[in-house]
């Protein structure tokens, strides 16, 4: 293999060492800053959107707070609410149920009053229609005309 050969070996030296300076001083040097500071800059960048993920973080978490919080009241005050809306209702209903109450109340003792004084006036109207009857009855059989006067007193009589 002609690379290997010794007698060229020294040419080959000299023009690796050319070409590797040559790549070296105008390919690497040139753009190793650039690819340094392309570097640093991405890492600066992560880092700042890391501090700024990290501060959008901490704000979501304060807004978060606030807003369970705001729900937390508006929960309790609903809540609160509906308490003193039950209340007010049953209070309603409480003086509705006396309101009736008492109407029914009025109506029943009206009832009785009526009933009673029915009661009398059937009383005092068996009292005569016995009376009565009994007259008829003891005319029919007997033939007799008995005074309805008589036929009160024995029937008063009886009791």
């Amino acid at each position: 293999m002609p690379q290997f050969d010794p007698a060229n070996l020294l040419s080959q030296m000299v023009w690796f060492i050319a070409i590797f300076a040559v790549l070296y001083f105008a390919v690497v040097r040139p753009t190793l800053p650039k690819v340094g500071r392309v570097i640093d800059e991405r890492e600066s960048r992560v880092g700042a959107d890391l501090d700024a993920a990290e501060k959008a973080k901490g704000e979501a978490d304060v807004v978060r707070a606030r807003y369970d919080e705001g729900m937390t009241s508006a929960r309790e005050a609903a809540q609160a609410q509906v308490a003193k809306a039950k209340a007010e209702a049953a209070s309603a209903v409480e003086a509705r149920m006396k309101d009736v109450a008492a109407r029914l109340d009025a109506q029943a003792d009206a009832a009785a009053a009526t009933l009673g004084a029915a009661r009398a006036a059937a009383r005092d109207s068996l009292s005569a229609t016995t009376t009565e009857l009994t007259a008829q009855a003891v005319a029919r059989l007997t033939g007799l005309d008995v005074p309805p006067a008589e036929i009160a007193a024995a029937i008063a009589a009886q009791k």
